[in-house]
């Protein structure tokens, strides 16, 4: 019997989860490392566009995903006292949906066949001379491996290893996230502009919405003493219908700040290469985080499976999937600029070209994304 190579996955994320279902355990043995203690994701909505859920299906868990997401079939852009700019109703052979993360989360890792390790955060990754990666954790841990997967976010310690390029670069503004069950279900997604500040609502199921709120303001700024939903209520208190009523109603409110990083070629060094975040971080104006770290992973395993652990599949994965990263990563950024704008004149223009925009041109920027089928690369 041929002893199966040894691949660790650190990060125990969607990237790392997606990772692991495309690439099979029947050539590999796979160890997945979380630094949390448990396997798990936070209270927050994610969109798992038609361009990811192509993934999904052909793993065989897109049934799954649909009978525990929403769909929405329009979305509108409105100023903050409900004027509409614009209204989309994509077309796809796949819905439009967002899904709670940890139902996402707990998809993916339902009856994966790999390793587990929790409470394993990465202390140190060293080559040996034989090529192969040894890795050792916090918790006095330590593994040699063939191949070292890099899904550990934006702060990754494998992208030191590969890059060292220091910090991720904050865009300037915060953003707080909820889940909260309404009594109502309006039944499509929306994005309100303000003055240096936006809200997104995302239907998730039966009622249960995700929202987010964005501010202007220092990095991860103190919220003290008035508390995240005082703060916010006194923000958007004004703002129109279902927003005050959203933020009032939850219970669990997440902030976090905005960051990505300046894209750079160089994916992998060794046998050591980097997906998801920890590879491409974007802002979350397009929404595609999430569906860039799906589609990356698959290229990955399938250039895997195709080659083998060689330098030629980690420059497949690469050559197919830097493209579309640095296309999405610089247009999220410039929508970001644009949504956060404080300046009244700008704001005016920034209105005026979102309600003068034909449906038609919406539709296909929404299209250049959405349609793309990771599925159908010739790897």
């Amino acid at each position: 019997m041929i002893e199966k190579k040894k691949i660790a996955i650190i990060g125990g994320g969607i990237a790392g989860l997606t990772f692991a279902r495309c690439l099979g355990s029947d050539e590999y043995d796979i160890n997945i490392f979380e630094r949390k203690e448990d396997f798990g994701e936070i209270g927050a909505a994610i969109s798992v566009f038609p361009n990811a859920l192509c993934v999904m299906d052909e793993l065989g868990l897109l049934a799954d995903i649909l009978k525990n997401s929403g769909e929405f079939k329009t979305v509108y852009l409105k100023t903050d006292s409900g004027d509409i700019l614009s209204k989309s109703e994509p077309k796809t052979d796949y819905p439009v949906i967002c899904i709670h993360r940890a139902d996402l989360h707990a998809i993916l890792l339902k009856n994966l066949d790999a390793k587990l390790h929790n409470n394993s955060p990465l202390k140190e990754l060293s080559q040996l001379e034989n090529g192969q990666i040894k890795l050792t954790f916090d918790n006095g841990e330590s593994g040699v491996f063939d191949a070292v997967i890099g899904a550990d976010g934006i702060h990754s310690q494998v992208r030191k290893h590969v890059f060292n390029d220091g910090e991720p670069i904050f865009r300037g503004y915060n953003v707080w996230r909820g889940v909260v069950k309404t009594d109502f279900d309006i039944g499509y997604g929306s994005e309100t502009f303000g003055k240096g500040q936006r809200v997104g609502i995302v239907p998730i199921k039966d009622g249960v919405y995700g929202w987010w709120a964005t501010c202007n303001e220092d990095f991860m700024q103190d919220d003290s003493p008035e508390g995240a939903k005082a703060k916010l209520n006194r923000l958007f208190s004004s703002w129109h219908a279902p927003i005050p009523d959203l933020i009032r109603k939850t219970d669990n409110i997440l902030k976090n700040g905005i960051m990505d990083r300046k894209l750079r070629n160089g994916w992998t060094k060794g046998p050591v290469t980097l997906i998801g975040d920890a590879a491409h971080p974007t802002t979350p104006n397009l929404g595609q985080g999430g569906c860039m770290a799906i589609e990356g992973a698959y290229i990955l395993a399938k250039s895997l499976q195709k080659y083998g652990l060689t330098k030629m599949a980690f420059d497949r994965y690469e050559e197919l999937h830097y493209p579309r990263a640095k296309s999405i990563v610089k247009e999220s950024l410039k929508l970001g600029k644009m949504g956060q704008l404080t300046n009244p004149l700008l704001i005016g223009l920034r209105n005026f070209a979102f309600k003068a925009m034909p449906s038609s041109v919406a539709m296909k920027m929404i299209d250049k994304y959405f349609s793309y089928r990771v599925t159908k690369l010739n790897i």
